[in-house]
């Protein structure tokens, strides 16, 4: 498929499924006071899945309350993806971000609508069920203290971004495997490396391909996945060390 000699590396997700709130941000590095950059500023395209108008930003179909149309992202951050961005020019492919920056009322509106579902699925459930339903989407905003980095939820930092393909002539999103914010086992990052090694698929599977594309450039710049959700990447932050202990041993913190 694509003229590039990569796999992506398959994860231990018990080390994963780890909480990350508890590594230390350290507060006295330059980039903990790094501005916020407008992405309009960069060969980035932007849209903000949460503020959508015209109901096709599935699961939700409305807009969130607190999101914002514009994206915003560390100046370091932006910066990286923009020169990852631009090693995917030979294979008419762009990187397509979906969301960046997140308000802590944003966040407040996506806690608010997953709760909300869960009432829905099950209008029976006590108010831990409840938070534990939530919790399988996003995390609990309710405590947060913006002097406590262990309440930070992670895209609040700046340097979190949720990203997927598309092609750079027409706009058209390329085939990942399965849709954005679709919480399921295909879901994960290297699922299609481990139906490969399975046999389940073949080796110029397209789905496979996309994937690898687009780690390879993200990796180019040392930005690491989440790997369950092949759309989430980080740098600088807690997921990132820890999503970086867990495939290189011991990082610092960022």
């Amino acid at each position: 498929m694509y003229a590039i000699d990569y796999k992506i590396p398959l994860v231990d997700l018990t080390k994963i499924r780890l909480p990350h709130y508890q590594i230390q941000v350290d507060e006295q590095s330059a980039l903990f006071h790094e501005p916020l950059v407008n992405l309009k500023d960069y060969d980035l395209p932007f849209l903000s899945w949460h503020a959508v108008t015209d109901g096709s930003n599935a699961p939700y179909g409305k807009p969130i309350g607190g999101s914002h149309q514009e994206g915003w992202l560390r100046k370091t951050v932006a910066e990286k993806l923009e020169r990852a961005n631009g090693l995917l020019k030979p294979f008419n492919a762009e990187l397509f971000i979906l969301d960046a920056y997140r308000s802590i009322e944003c966040q407040c509106g996506l806690w608010e609508f997953f709760y909300e579902r869960g009432r829905e699925i099950n209008p029976s459930a006590s108010e831990e069920e409840l938070r534990q339903y939530a919790l399988g989407y996003v995390r609990d905003p309710r405590n947060f203290n913006r002097l406590d980095s262990r309440t930070f939820p992670i895209h609040i930092t700046g340097s979190s971004i949720d990203v997927t393909l598309r092609q750079r002539d027409t706009g058209q999103w390329l085939n990942m495997g399965s849709k954005f914010e679709e919480i399921i086992d295909i879901s994960a990052t290297d699922y299609f490396e481990r139906q490969l090694q399975l046999g389940a698929i073949v080796e110029n599977d397209e789905r496979l391909w996309n994937r690898r594309l687009m780690d390879w450039a993200l990796r180019s710049e040392d930005f690491l996945n989440d790997p369950i959700l092949y759309w989430h990447y980080d740098w600088g932050n807690q997921i990132w060390v820890k999503v970086k202990n867990a495939i290189y041993g011991n990082a610092p913190a960022k």
